[in-house]
């Protein structure tokens, strides 16, 4: 654009159905210019640099009339017959230039004030989102994870994951106070409801300035955005409470500064890690001992049920293992821990760790015949060395 190349350039460029249009914008402006008395007209233009292009092109073909961009409508292009027509101006090519590179850029300007800004980013369960803002923000995806994780640090260096902190800071209530899982909803519900009385003192006062409608769902942008903020504010002002010994109303910097120890650590779903580090190395690798569940009252064991049932102790996956038996993967030590205690003598469910020799028929028959074959061994000795001595 400074080298003035860039308008014929984009002109060249255009594929046949584009050069067919501008043709048809400009054919409407000869047509009104000869045929009507009318002082302004509208060409509707979707495009942004079709709109640029449009622009520069009446002006260089009827040298005598103005346009601009139509105000409340940044696709209209307004066309003003001549200087003389009531609040009549025209856009400067620099005004012009700036929306097209404005629409060009679009989203990515947010992105670059964050960056700038160093503003915290607050997310549920984010680590796909990071993915996503560095291949249309950052650049392609890197083939090293180093370099992944270091190009995110770079440009957002406070990251907050409530998918995480909300696995961490669960571990202090008891089971019949937590959540009924680290799901954004039941999060959300849990501290807009007031599930938990000792986490309701001196709480800051939380208000929709406009209010969503009734109907409002979740998995919807700017519904989920707000729930992750209020419970990121909830964790704050518990995680600062605790801090102080007392509860009471708790400002944003001091909640930052609370929740400091979760600052980027990024919930993994099923991982061997717990988290990612985004600002350092990454825990130990770690994975929990299955659990195997078998049912004393049905015939055939339903998964559903028992996924729904342990569901509330964390997360977890149920995968079939028999007609009256299945596998459960947890995602922590501490969730296993919480279902053993909790099942221990149950009379619907036994569960227990789960082994390979006493839980699948090839292991049994394993143990069984190496029982045999040592046990075999055994007498044979024993028969040929009465037969040696006597």
């Amino acid at each position: 654009m400074k080298n003035k190349t860039f308008l014929s350039k984009a002109i060249s460029s255009l594929d046949m159905a584009d050069e067919k249009l501008l043709q048809q914008y400009c054919s409407e402006v000869s047509k009104w210019l000869c045929n009507s008395d009318e002082g302004t007209m509208y060409l509707d233009i979707e495009k942004p640099l079709m709109r640029y292009i449009v622009h520069n092109e009446i002006r260089s073909r009827f040298p005598d009339v103005l346009t601009t961009d139509s105000l409340g409508n940044s696709k209209m292009v307004l066309i003003y017959r001549d200087k003389n027509v009531e609040s009549a101006n025209s856009a400067p090519i620099l005004t012009l230039e700036e929306n097209l590179i404005n629409c060009l850029l679009g989203f990515s300007r947010i992105i670059s004030l964050l960056e700038t800004y160093k503003k915290p980013i607050v997310g549920h369960n984010l680590y796909l989102d990071l993915v996503l803002l560095h291949n249309q923000f950052i650049g392609p995806l890197p083939k090293k994870y180093s370099t992944f994780k270091n190009n995110i640090h770079n440009m957002f260096p406070k990251l907050y994951d409530t998918k995480f902190i909300a696995w961490e800071m669960g571990k202090k209530l008891k089971s019949d106070e937590v959540w009924k899982s680290t799901a954004l909803q039941d999060l959300y519900e849990f501290f807009s409801e007031g599930k938990c009385k000792k986490l309701q003192n001196e709480l800051n006062f939380i208000k929709l300035s406009t209010p969503f409608n009734v109907k409002q769902t979740y998995h919807e942008a700017g519904w989920d955005s707000y729930c992750t903020g209020h419970i990121f504010i909830r964790f704050g002002h518990w995680a600062a409470s605790e801090n102080r010994g007392r509860s009471r109303a708790v400002g944003p910097v001091e909640k930052l500064a609370a929740l400091a120890h979760y600052c980027n650590k990024v919930n993994i779903i099923r991982g061997a890690v717990q988290y990612v580090n985004m600002s350092g190395v990454d825990p130990a690798r770690h994975r929990p001992a299955w659990l195997y569940v078998r049912t004393l009252r049905e015939q055939l064991i339903n998964v559903d049920k028992v996924a729904s049932i342990l569901s509330s102790f964390g997360s977890i996956d149920v995968k079939p293992h028999g007609y009256r038996s299945a596998l459960i993967a947890a995602n922590s030590d501490y969730t296993v821990e919480k279902i053993l205690k909790r099942f221990n003598n149950d009379s619907e469910y036994r569960i227990s760790r789960y082994s390979v020799y006493r839980h699948t028929t090839a292991g049994r028959v394993a143990v069984w015949s190496s029982a045999l074959i040592t046990g075999g061994l055994v007498m044979y000795f024993i028969h040929k060395r009465v037969n040696f001595i006597s």
